[in-house]
């Protein structure tokens, strides 16, 4: 299945037209990890390939690395902020639960007509994020979807579980979606699927390790606080610190 649109009477379909990556400079290898959990260099090399992985800092969030990506494929492509129709920010480490990481990252980098979301979808989801782009393309609503995949699992990884530890890092990419010109292929089709059959039951260690939710606070003090980005990066700054490991090699 191809999917088109028909703009002028021309059919068109949706295309990357800029891609754009950032990582923390810090950096924890494996000799790094062998220090913290029972493994080492060689093990890892041959299961995984991976001799090192970006780590953020206490003080960067997910929101911080996806501005950085976008920022990065908006200058590849050579346009302003402000021509963006949309922002799909696909995380499982959002800044918070709400607002909407991607509404951060509008505000940020001036995308003052995007509207936008986050996707949760693991390691999926900058896939599913690329097929929701593309669909809102082909429709004919959208010309220039931006799609974001940005995490800090350093901040949910059990650095005691050696078989997954030694996976993840800290970074963020991102691509822009756009028509295609009437010569050109783009997207041929998508093939996803999920399948959650054979799941475990959720357990502490799989969320989001956030400390106290703020129930306290009224709906109209929760606007307030909102509305002064400073106070919300203080307080995010001060519980990110709170559970993010003291393992970043300079």
């Amino acid at each position: 299945m191809v999917y088109l649109v028909e703009v002028g009477g021309l059919l068109y379909k949706a295309k990357i037209t800029a891609l754009g990556c950032f990582t923390p400079p810090g950096v924890l290898t494996n000799h790094d990890l062998e220090k913290m959990v029972e493994t080492n260099d060689e093990w890892i090399l041959t299961r995984t390939g991976i001799a090192e992985r970006h780590i953020a800092p206490p003080e960067m969030a997910s929101s911080d690395m996806a501005v950085e990506a976008a920022k990065i494929a908006l200058g590849q492509r050579g346009i302003d902020a402000a021509e963006l129709d949309a922002i799909i920010l696909c995380t499982v480490t959002p800044d918070m639960l709400f607002p909407a990481t991607a509404c951060l990252v509008q505000d940020r980098i001036g995308a003052k007509h995007a509207w936008g979301f986050d996707l949760v979808a693991a390691c999926s989801g900058f896939i599913y994020g690329l097929t929701t782009a593309a669909h809102l393309v082909t429709a004919g609503s959208h010309k220039k979807v931006l799609v974001i995949g940005a995490d800090t699992m350093s901040r949910i990884i059990d650095y005691t579980d050696r078989a997954t530890c030694v996976l993840f890092g800290d970074g963020a990419g991102a691509m822009l979606i756009e028509p295609t010109e009437p010569s050109e292929t783009g997207f041929i089709d998508f093939m996803n699927s999920i399948d959650g059959s054979g799941g475990d039951p959720p357990v502490a260690a799989a969320c989001l390790p956030l400390k106290k939710p703020c129930a306290t606070a009224s709906t109209s003090s929760s606007r307030t606080a909102h509305k002064s980005s400073n106070t919300l990066r203080a307080r995010c700054t001060k519980l990110r610190a709170t559970f993010s490991p003291a393992i970043i090699s300079p």
